[in-house]
């Protein structure tokens, strides 16, 4: 099998969508041996900022000299960016042998009336390829709610890491923060350890302690009360932290949070007896490259791309352009899924922009433009559709003056889609 074989087969299993029930993953485990008893992990679940902070974690004990997994999704602009080690991709080949070998077991399952989705067959390629390759611990992100999600086989962790929780994917996980924080907290094992994020609902921060304590687990709150911001520019923030001054390129004061959460984790982890200097840490977030966080695509003109598409993803991005282009005229190109709540997301950007093209990321979920459009022209005049990505940005880039900012917003799927074409 080749690569684009492996791909093939892997998206053909999309059909059967994002199922919440752990018997599909513990049967595919339990063929090949259940791999992931064989690793180590830091476990992470929530609504916003499990990327980023996974990405931290990951990237500092790296620098710790550890061999690391990291399982995250989506991925931005190649698929295989889902499963890494110290950075590294899995190689094309490596992934397709290991599809070669799942495929017929998805067979098998399926005469037994046994449905593997597309991510359950991502999460155990990520365990067979972590295992093979000897890693020394998985940093491992929650794919959807966290209690009935693929990657919660796992029999225990080094720590279970919480960070933010909001309104997303409330037709599955429920309609109130307490409902969500439930499942999210699913990950939450018997006598283990556990970070919290500094949640912005008291209520919801109080139900994550309660839901620790009743597992008998060791609740260690985010370090956010030992960090002290500097400045806030547009490649990130400088902070101090025990000490310390620490760059974060990571743009916006959401990921202050988010590193103040990984620190705290990381802490957890020396206390298990991880081997992580002050340096290393200092070298982990400083070379940190996330993509689609706010993230500078280009200098000439500055062009910035997010995938920020829930009402918390949104309000990060609201306070990073009020914070650091209040005196710029910005230019967006603008597309949102239609299950997402774009007449927010329109209500808080659309006013802060000087001209809008919307647009159709490469998405059968799409909200199509010229719908999209007609919720932006009360808020923005200068409002035209564009279905296709890159005649948008084209459009932008032409419209653009040296000082103007373009921003792609409201979707990683158009994120991928303008990163691709900017190449």
């Amino acid at each position: 099998m080749n690569y684009k074989e492996a791909l093939d087969f892997i998206h053909s299993r999309d059909v059967f969508g994002s199922r919440p029930g752990m018997e599909r993953i513990e049967a595919l485990c339990k063929a090949f041996g259940d791999p992931q008893d064989g690793l180590k992990y830091v476990h992470v679940a929530g609504t916003n900022g499990k990327g980023s902070t996974c990405y931290m974690i990951a990237s500092v004990l790296k620098e710790s000299g550890y061999k690391v997994g990291l399982f995250t999704s989506p991925f931005i602009v190649d698929f295989r960016e889902r499963i890494q080690i110290n950075g590294e991709m899995i190689p094309e080949q490596a992934l397709a042998d290991i599809i070669s070998e799942v495929k017929p077991v998805v067979g098998k399952l399926s005469e037994q009336g046994i449905e593997p989705t597309e991510f359950e067959i991502i999460t155990v390629t990520a365990f067979l390829y972590f295992l093979r390759q000897k890693c020394d611990i998985v940093v491992l992100e929650v794919g959807l709610g966290g209690l009935l999600d693929s990657t919660n086989i796992i029999k225990k962790s080094e720590v279970s890491v919480i960070t933010s929780i909001s309104f997303d994917h409330t037709n599955i996980l429920g309609d109130t923060l307490l409902k969500i924080a439930e499942h999210k907290c699913g990950i939450f094992k018997e006598g283990g350890k556990v970070v919290g994020y500094p949640q912005p609902d008291f209520t919801v921060e109080r139900y994550i302690k309660d839901k620790a304590k009743e597992k008998n687990c060791e609740y260690f709150s985010h370090d956010l009360s030992r960090v002290r911001l500097v400045r806030e520019e547009i490649d990130g923030s400088t902070v101090i932290y025990n000490g310390c001054t620490f760059k974060i390129p990571l743009t916006g004061k959401h990921q202050i949070y988010n590193f103040a959460t990984a620190a705290s984790a990381i802490n957890v982890l020396k206390q298990n007896g991880w081997n992580i200097t002050q340096k290393s840490m200092l070298d982990g977030i400083a070379k940190l490259k996330i993509p689609a966080r706010t993230e500078i695509v280009s200098r000439s003109p500055l062009t910035v791309v997010d995938g920020g598409h829930n009402a918390e993803g949104i309000d990060a991005l609201y306070n990073s352009l009020v914070t650091l282009f209040k005196d710029k005229k910005i230019i967006a190109v603008f597309g949102m899924m239609k299950d997402k709540d774009y007449a927010y997301a329109v209500k808080k950007i659309a006013p802060l922009c000087e001209r809008i093209y919307t647009t159709e990321a490469s998405n059968p979920r799409s909200l199509d433009a010229k719908s999209l459009a007609a919720e932006v022209k009360p808020y923005c005049k200068k409002v035209k559709a564009i279905s296709s990505p890159e005649k948008a940005y084209e459009k932008a880039v032409k419209k653009a003056k040296a000082d103007d900012v373009i921003l792609v917003c409201g979707s990683l799927y158009l994120a991928s889609d303008i990163k691709k074409i900017i190449g």
